[in-house]
């Protein structure tokens, strides 16, 4: 870990609503721009809608200014269909507020429905992982609740699908398939980059 912090020249801040996102965000985007950036959570104590509180956010910019990212990524969860405009603008509109107290440094990842899409968008750990076969929509941003998909999914195995598995599960995914499979993704991806 210390060889490759030394390669590292940027420091990039991850603010998710829970340790489960940016936890599987850092081991996600570790995997393909680990040797050049160093991931760092802002604010992991911080969760769900605290996110949206005003004295939180006060937290959130105080830890910002103190880890001194280059940029930050922050990600939330739309917890609805991508049709969904009203939910999209109330995302938008956090993102927008929060970008400003990371003076503009930062990248808005809006995950369709939850984070769990990602882990759709490539199947083939999750078999592999649970012994099971998961049919996935062509487009896995179209699955209504994708925790509940891959805990029914799980359902008849020796092990099912918790949250606290996403991480693991997206540090074996295959990048090139996300990208290929979650519109979404390839978007943030392509700013991020």
């Amino acid at each position: 870990m210390a060889q490759a912090e030394a390669k590292s020249s940027l420091v990039v801040g991850l603010l998710g609503e829970s340790p489960n996102d940016t936890e599987s965000l850092r081991a996600l985007l570790g995997r393909r721009y680990g040797e050049w950036v160093r991931f760092v959570i802002i604010s992991p104590e911080i969760t769900g809608t605290q996110l949206d509180s005003p004295k939180f956010q006060h937290i959130v910019r105080a830890n910002y200014r103190f880890q001194k990212p280059d940029l930050v990524v922050v990600t939330r969860d739309l917890d609805a269909p991508a049709s969904n405009r009203p939910k999209r603008l109330e995302r938008l509109l956090f993102f927008r507020k929060i970008n400003r107290g990371f003076e503009q440094k930062s990248v808005f990842l809006l995950n369709v429905e939850a984070m769990e899409a990602l882990i759709a968008a490539d199947a083939g750990p999750f078999n592999k992982k649970y012994g099971c076969i998961c049919q996935v929509p062509a487009d896995p941003t179209t699955i209504p609740n994708p925790a509940q998909f891959l805990k029914d999914a799980t359902a008849g195995c020796r092990t099912r699908y918790d949250e606290g598995h996403c991480a693991g599960l997206l540090a074996d995914a295959n990048y090139e398939k996300l990208l290929a499979n979650c519109r979404y993704f390839a978007a943030f991806d392509a700013q991020f980059r």
